[in-house]
């Protein structure tokens, strides 16, 4: 063989290891799905926000796609963990179990939320605003069945709603206010924000509870005569509230690494603020 071909061959080979050194660099995320592509599962809380930061990005970074499902945080946890997405979405704490299992697992805060109580049309019309802590365990816990033992005077039966234990609102909701008691298991389960927002919304009689970013055409109602804001779950006068959190199995790396940096930046941030969402730093 001629030096001209040996030339040729080095040429050929030294091309190929340069495209594959550019996959490794600015490849996929944790799981490896695809060069341009960053799966992304979990948390319905997050999900909203979540698809509004993919329009954005998509429109500011050529040839990435973010695509997007829910399924509750305990299952992005798992994804994330067992790195069949490249990002897990959960909108309550990574357990100690959870830590156990994926000890390389990385926790990334991009904000912060308050889990508001939400009630029918039939209870906001007879003028019940505002609930203490204890009068909402109640409820969840059977002590209370009917309005009336809330104001002493409306004589209707209580229609509670809850999510499923996989639910990071639920978490949130059993650490902040299911503090004594354990919720009854005769309570109707709603499979996200937005199915408890219309199981609420077509009773009249009803309690749940949902994410802020959820709280368009509900009736949100006070506790201990503090309201579900943003600026009082920056402020901490609002407790019910929880971490936003984005988990990768291990250390981000390529294109979800530069996607998790770009979401703590201004224009992700004020997103996510526009969105019904306090900051992480609150």
């Amino acid at each position: 063989m001629d030096s001209s071909s040996n030339k040729l061959i080095i040429v050929a080979v030294t091309a190929i290891l340069l495209t594959a050194g550019m996959m490794t660099v600015f490849g996929g995320g944790s799981s490896g799905v695809s060069e341009s592509e960053i799966t992304i599962t979990g948390s319905t809380t997050l999900q909203p926000i979540m698809v509004d930061f993919k329009e954005q990005y998509e429109r500011e970074t050529v040839g990435i796609t973010l695509t997007i499902t829910g399924g509750g945080s305990g299952g992005g946890i798992l994804a994330a963990g067992e790195y069949t997405h490249d990002i897990g979405m959960t909108s309550r704490d990574v357990r100690e179990s959870e830590k156990a299992q994926y000890p390389d697992m990385k926790e990334h805060v991009i904000g912060k939320d308050g889990v508001a109580i939400i009630v029918g049309s039939g209870v906001a019309n007879a003028g019940i605003t505002d609930l203490t802590r204890a009068q909402v365990e109640g409820i969840y816990n059977g002590t209370y069945t009917n309005w009336k033992d809330i104001d002493g005077v409306t004589d209707k039966v209580i229609v509670p709603f809850t999510r499923d234990t996989a639910s990071g609102t639920r978490d949130c909701f059993d650490s902040t206010v299911m503090k004594n008691s354990d919720i009854s298991l005769d309570i109707r389960s709603s499979a996200s924000n937005s199915q408890m927002k219309t199981d609420v919304n077509t009773n009249d009689w009803s309690v749940g509870y949902v994410g802020l970013a959820f709280l368009d055409d509900t009736n949100p109602v006070d506790i201990d005569g503090v309201g579900p804001t943003v600026a009082n779950v920056s402020s901490g006068a609002y407790e019910i509230q929880r971490d936003l959190i984005l988990v990768t199995g291990g250390e981000p790396t390529g294109w979800t690494a530069a996607f998790l940096e770009w979401i703590m930046q201004p224009t992700a941030q004020k997103i996510l603020e526009e969105k019904g969402f306090a900051p992480p730093t609150a």
